[in-house]
């Protein structure tokens, strides 16, 4: 990104990667068209037995500011 960003060439990541570049214009989509459909979001933890309640209330924390993030971030580009 960093080499982008200098202008030497083009570079492809992912959207929450650039959104901040993209949005102060720092940035821009040249190949919009060809960008892939998004792909959802999964938060998982493999559990033997009963979920650990640690594990349990870092889903409940996480999930809702990673739904509101990713929200933000496909309005913003």
């Amino acid at each position: 990104m960093d080499a982008a960003l200098r202008g030497v060439g083009f570079v492809y990541l992912r959207h929450y990667q650039v959104v901040d570049a993209v949005k102060g214009g720092k940035l821009r989509i040249v190949l919009e068209k060809y960008e892939l459909e998004p792909e959802p979001v999964h938060l998982i933890h493999a559990t033997q037995g009963q979920m650990p309640l640690k594990m349990r209330r870092l889903l409940d924390f996480a999930a809702p500011r990673l739904r509101k993030a990713l929200v933000k971030i496909s309005s913003a580009i």
